[in-house]
Order: structure tokens, then sequence, then C-alpha cells
């Protein structure tokens, strides 16, 4: 668990033992404190620094939600839903022709703040063996204000080591809105934010994630 999560974490156990007991019933007290849904939506090509020999990756992204969300009082992490599809445009052995290799993700967890998201989910594509350990994906969105050609976002597999993500953290948006390998440009993506206010009241904390194992490496 990084330092930052436990210090949320932590922080946010402070509150719920500190706040007084809300009125009202469990159900409204947790559709209260819950944080309102954010949405990334969009598809585009993007240029992967890297890989210069095969840079083109498309996503495909449509999520819709929270960070966490309550039930009955006790706070849950990962409160999103929705897919990203991808595919990486390459030959399957060098020199042969190029062609589309198609996976996705089923998105568990969405943050967005002013034009930047954080994207979470498990990886469902399971031809080339991904272990246990690998599965968890985060992806971050990058809205530019100068228009969809200059977005960019980053993908946990690409700069970063993929084993052991956990939800909600993210590389930088490193990869640049482009034309594709067919020399045509996509929508871009949209983030809508949403605010995100810490809940009053009682409340328990979520539970930690689960241990990381190496042994699939």
């Amino acid at each position: 668990m990084s330092r930052k999560r436990r210090v949320l974490v932590a922080g946010l156990a402070v509150l719920g033992m500190a706040g007084a007991v809300g009125t009202g019933s469990a159900m409204a007290q947790d559709k209260a404190a819950s944080p309102k849904e954010a949405h990334v939506t969009g598809d585009a090509w993007l240029k992967y620094p890297g890989d210069p020999e095969y840079p083109y990756r498309r996503f495909v992204v449509d999520a819709h939600g929270g960070p966490w969300k309550f039930v009955n009082g006790k706070m849950v992490m990962g409160a999103a839903r929705g897919t990203v599809r991808f595919d990486h445009y390459s030959p399957d052995e060098p020199g042969g022709p190029s062609k589309h290799h198609w996976g996705w993700i089923k998105v568990d967890y969405v943050m967005a703040s002013g034009p930047i998201a954080v994207v979470s989910g498990i990886r469902q594509d399971d031809e080339h063996g991904i272990p246990p350990n690998q599965k968890r994906a985060n992806l971050t969105f990058y809205q530019s204000p100068r228009g969809h050609k200059y977005d960019r976002m980053g993908f946990s597999w690409g700069v970063v080591f993929p084993q052991c993500q956990q939800m909600g953290s993210g590389p930088a948006p490193f990869s640049t809105a482009s034309s594709g390998p067919f020399g045509k440009w996509l929508k871009g993506y949209t983030v809508k934010d949403a605010p995100l206010t810490l809940p009053s009241g009682e409340f328990q904390p979520p539970d930690n994630p689960a241990d990381c194992s190496f042994a699939d490496e």
C-alpha cells in the first residue's frame, strides 16, 4: 500500500471515528456521503514513446462513477463502471503485416478533477497469459484546453512496472494524441469532473487491499 493511500485511509478513519452519527436512514446517508459521478469518454489513437517501431495505440473509453461509495456506513473503494478497449496495431512477428490486437478492461474506479482523470479496472484479455498480479490496469487522461489533438493519456503497463498496481494509482499521461497508422484523427477524450468532498459523520474505513504476490513473475 503506498504512503499516499495509507495517509488517505488513516485520515478517513480518523474522520470516521471523530464524526458524530448523522440522522436519517442508512441508505440516505450512504447516498449523501458518496461522491458525485465523474465521466471519461472518447476514442483516440495515441503515440506511445516507448515503442518507436510500432508506436500506435488506440484507446476507446466509456467510464463513469467515482473512487468510492458507502454501503451501510462503510467506505468501499471502487464505485465505477464501464469499459476501456485498446488496440495495438502491429505485426505478430517482426517484418510481418500489421494487424489489430484488441484487449479490454472492466472499469471499477474513476476520479476526475479539472481536465485530468484516473481510470482503473481489471484487464479481461487473456490471450497473452497475463499473470494475476498484472491484471490491475491504471490509466490517466488529460483533456487539453487547446483541443482534442493535444489530448494525452498514460497506461500503467507502458513505462512503469505492470506488477501489483493498486486501484487509483497511475502514471503521468505520457502518450500524445495522434492521427494513428491510417492518418485519421478520432474524437479524443472528454473528462467531466466531479467534486470530491470528504464525508462527514461516522463511518467505517475501507478494507486494506490484498497483498501483492510475485509468484507469477
